[in-house]
């Protein structure tokens, strides 16, 4: 039997050689003719692809050669679906077989080749056309009223309104880009301000980028810049980010202003989309302003306006404008002496503007004579905008400042970056920790003098106000930034020698023995340093700064970390966010002298008992630490006995270990040591119990709690509970509760200074209930998967509120209730006066902001609104001269938006 099948299949075998024998030269054209038609397939794809890209940049063409080629590219797709049936029609090979013999028309597989020779001879002429459509210049949508007509700020008058009126009437035109150039304090940064707020007015933008530039600026920086502006997520790479910021921007209006370019930027790598012009119905501006003329036609401007300095009456005007109250005119000697002082500016208006505030507390003749006097020698204006010119106008202004204080704070504002968004948080942490600030025991109050620095700063013109992206706030009242000008002036007159390289792009730490001999104060924070070569190594050998500022260079090397431990003198030093992983690094502690010591955002396992022999430490930050728990040996705290503020976090919300908070909290309570500003996680209201008793020497300004052993309430918060928690409840300035069972959280107790709440996995929390005294201060308030809570009409009676953060409550049916919920009435119009973000994200029951009547939001910047389906309207009443609200959501849900009028939409702007 098996002999018989084995004959069978060699049988079978051999038949099938034979068959693959005689019918093998008549199987190669059929093959070949599946190859050829699915070419040309592939090919009228392409050339389709490239129709539609014609159409998009020109809808409706006039030309006959445009006509005519969209009229054979019809007949190539009627050829194409005609050969593709004749294939498709002949699947059996001897179907085939016989088409490829008897049919008179030929056969199928040469009329595609044919055909495809055709196609891409289509294709070729069709790039010519689109090449030749890109190039051709088309006028933008005209403006939507005259510059000329426009009510404009104050600051907006005499020579800057002309050029302002210039650069919108540019929004108008065929050219692509605008190039604003002059000297440096000319006015270009004020020209582009301006320019960014009142376009709107006159043109339709979906987006207008305000970027500052800087010296140095590479390719990931600007990527950085333009992606903090847009509001768009980080990527790993320049390529990667390029092509987000491309995909967002591609097929967008949008208005780039460039401020401060020093050289030749290619926009392309950046990812902003080419060309620019008008292209497919969308149009795409650059404004560059730079203090060279070469610059701006390198970056392609063929359009320039050149800023001058201000003619005497233009400049005597402004000069007035800021000198503050009525102290010109109060004497007619100083009326006189105000003149010849304005004129010593030589027309220059940063000159003019921060001389004249410098002014504003000169009171008598004298005074203003002695001013007078010092102008004229110091000769500030033979070269406006020269280095040494600007260098003489902000000593000027640094020497008027009537306090020691606030010049030393100003000064280190210079430590940062050019054109950098500094944290006016940030900013006062920095001055108590260099110990600028009188040393206060309420760490509330240090802050709170901090801030009244920067306010005298900002009135002398020697801060501005930066921007926070965060907010989409331009300007900005949480940020400040230092004009460039004044920066570089700043830096030429430090006390003793600085070394200031912050974000310049660096790879590996200056190499230069010269730099780091004697400098006193080092800052080369936001740089990439990710390599310290051995003869960097040697030259950081002989530093001795006081202060070392190294934060945000995400992967410092090792080599660094070695050599900063002989700098013995150190009293400060800042290590955020410099991939610090597992392992303390042991060489801090050989720094006996430091004060300040921040480690936040790392991965840091556990403090080594070492870190006593910091036995001058007063401010210890350890915020947002990535590991889930952190070990403290006990006894560590206790040995550090001028420690003023400590702040450890993790970054995580699971539990952490007992002995990560006890004995911290052991050590406070068995040495009575004292502290301005604790913040910490706990896991259960005893410990909350044992710091109330330690204050007011411990003062609790965050806590953040988690599990709380199954309870079912908060009592930290509520007036029942004051007697044995109120001295926490007098001094939190921020809770944060995460993963816990609690259900109901009744807030009724007196927290003054309580200002930042955030709730998170509480899925069980059912009620929530606000007093005026537990809330009047609060500033921000978010929630993520609490999803029994149906409401949150609590909030509307919170007159601080800045932000508003809801995301994965999946029961919240409504924001704010009716009258029965402890609402408003129907007829009565809900205000927030102060809320600026607005974030509602993955609320799928959400039905309604407000079941009935309008609510006010006179300072939303920014609204999130993704994830939000039932969500059909926002009965917002828009105020009087409201800016427009950015509204990042999905463009189905735009489109599908009820409003309750053209007024209500024409607030938002949506980024789709």
């Amino acid at each position: 039997m098996e002999l018989q099948l084995a004959a069978v299949l060699a049988s079978l075998a051999l038949g099938g050689a034979l068959l693959v024998l005689f019918f093998g030269k008549w199987w190669q054209p059929l093959a070949d003719a599946d190859r050829n038609v699915k070419e040309l397939a592939d090919a009228v794809e392409a050339l389709l692809r490239l129709r539609a890209e014609l159409l998009r940049n020109d809808p409706a063409p006039a030309s006959d050669p445009v006509r005519a080629w969209l009229r054979r590219v019809q007949e190539a797709q009627d050829e194409l679906a005609s050969i593709k049936a004749r294939h498709d029609g002949g699947q059996l090979y001897v179907v085939r077989l016989l088409q490829y013999f008897f049919l008179s028309t030929g056969p199928v597989g040469g009329l595609a080749e044919q055909q495809l020779k055709a196609v891409l001879a289509l294709r070729e002429q069709g790039a010519a056309l689109l090449e030749a459509a890109l190039a051709t210049p088309q006028a933008p949508p005209p403006l939507l009223c005259q510059p000329e007509d426009l009510d404009l700020p104050s600051e907006s008058t005499g020579p800057a309104r002309a050029h302002l009126n210039e650069a919108l009437r540019f929004l108008g035109d065929c050219d692509a880009a605008l190039g604003v150039w002059g000297a440096g304090g000319v006015g270009k940064t004020t020209v582009l301000k301006l320019v960014r707020e009142v376009c709107g007015r006159v043109a339709r933008f979906d987006h207008v980028l305000l970027v500052a530039v800087s010296r140095g600026c590479t390719v990931a920086k600007l990527q950085r810049e333009v992606v903090a502006v847009l509001g768009l997520r980080d990527a790993p790479t320049e390529q990667a980010q390029a092509a987000g910021i491309l995909s967002f921007l591609r097929g967008k209006s949008f208005l780039l202003l460039l401020d401060g370019v020093w050289e030749r930027l290619d926009l392309e790598r950046v990812g902003i989309p080419q060309p620019l012009g008008m292209v497919a119905g969308k149009v795409r501006k650059v404004i560059v302003a730079s203090r060279s003329e070469a610059v701006c036609a390198d970056m392609g401007c063929s359009k320039k306006i050149r800023m001058e300095c201000f003619n005497e009456e233009d400049a005597w005007i402004l000069f007035q404008t800021n000198v503050v109250g009525d102290t010109i005119h109060r004497h007619s000697q100083i009326l006189t002496l105000a003149r010849q002082v304005a004129t010593e500016c030589k027309g220059l208006p940063l000159a003019l503007v921060t001389i004249g505030r410098a002014m504003s507390n000169k009171r008598t003749p004298e005074e203003w004579a002695e001013a007078l006097d010092t102008l004229k020698a110091s000769q500030l204006s033979t070269t406006p905008g020269s280095d040494k010119s600007t260098h003489t106008l902000v000593k000027f202004c640094y020497d008027n400042v009537e306090s020691d204080v606030v010049r030393e704070c100003f000064l280190t504002s210079v430590l940062w970056p050019e054109d950098h968004n500094i944290s006016k948080d940030e900013l006062v942490q920095c001055w108590i920790g260099l110990g600028l600030l009188p040393e206060l025991a309420d760490i509330d109050e240090a802050h709170r003098f901090g801030h009244s620095v920067i306010a005298i700063l900002e009135d002398a013109r020697l801060l501005e106000k930066g921007d926070n992206h965060r907010y989409n706030m331009f300007p900005s009242d949480t940020h400040v930034k230092v004009h460039d000008v004044v920066r570089d002036a700043a830096l030429r007159f430090a006390p003793g020698k600085w070394l200031v390289r912050a974000g310049a792009g660096l790879r590996e730490p200056p190499r230069e023995e010269a730099l780091w001999r004697d400098a006193r104060r080092v800052s080369l924070m936001h740089n990439s340093i990710e390599d310290a070569p051995a003869k960097a190594g040697g030259a950081l050998s002989n530093a001795q700064p006081s202060s070392l500022m190294l934060q945000y260079n995400r992967a410092l090397p090792r080599r660094m970390l070695q050599a900063i431990q002989h700098f013995t003198k150190l009293t400060y030093l800042d290590l955020e966010d410099t991939g610090i992983s597992d392992a303390f690094p042991m060489e801090i502690c050989c720094l006996v002298n430091l004060e300040y010591l921040n480690l936040s955002k790392n991965r840091i396992l556990s403090l080594p008992m070492e870190l006593s022999n910091l036995s001058q430490l007063k401010y210890f930050y350890l915020r947002d630490n990535y590991y889930i728990q952190i070990t403290i040996p006990p006894g560590l705290i206790s040995r550090l006995g001028k420690l003023r503020v400590l702040e450890v976090f993790t970054a995580s919300i699971v539990s952490v270990a007992d002995d990560y908070v006890a004995p911290v909290i052991d050590d406070l309570e068995s040495t009575g040591a004292r502290m301005a500003s604790l913040g910490i996680w706990l896991d259960n209201t005893r410990d909350v119990e044992r710091l109330s008793r330690l204050a007011p020497g411990v003062r609790a300004r965050s806590l953040h709690l988690r599990k709380l052993d199954g309870a079912r309430a908060l009592p930290l918060l509520s007036a029942q509970h004051a007697p044995e928690l109120g001295g926490v409840q007098e001094s939190l300035r921020e809770l944060v509760v995460y993963a816990s069972d609690i259900e109901e959280l009744v807030a009724d107790a007196h927290a003054p200074r309580l200002e930042v709440v955030k709730f998170g996995f509480l899925t069980k929390l059912r009620v929530m209930a606000w007093s005026h005294s537990a809330s009047s201060n609060l500033r921000e308030v978010a929630l993520g998967a609490c999803h029994s809570l149906t409401h949150l009409t609590w909030v509307q009676h919170l007159p601080c509120l800045e932000t508003l953060n809801l995301s994965g409550c999946n029961g919240l049916t409504r924001l704010l209730g009716g009258a029965g919920d402890g609402g408003s009435a129907a007829e009565e119009v809900v205000a927030f006066p102060r809320l600026r973000l607005l974030a509602l994200l993955g609320l799928p029951k959400l039905e309604a902001v407000r079941v009935e009547g309008e609510c006010a939001f006179p300072e939303l910047r920014r609204l999130q609104m993704r994830g939000c389906p039932r969500l059909k309207s926002i009965p917002m009443r828009p105020a009087r001269g409201q800016c427009q609200v950015r509204i990042e959501c999905d463009k189905h849900w735009w489109d599908a938006l009820k409003w309750a009028g053209e007024d209500v939409k024409s607030c938002f702007v949506p980024v789709l």
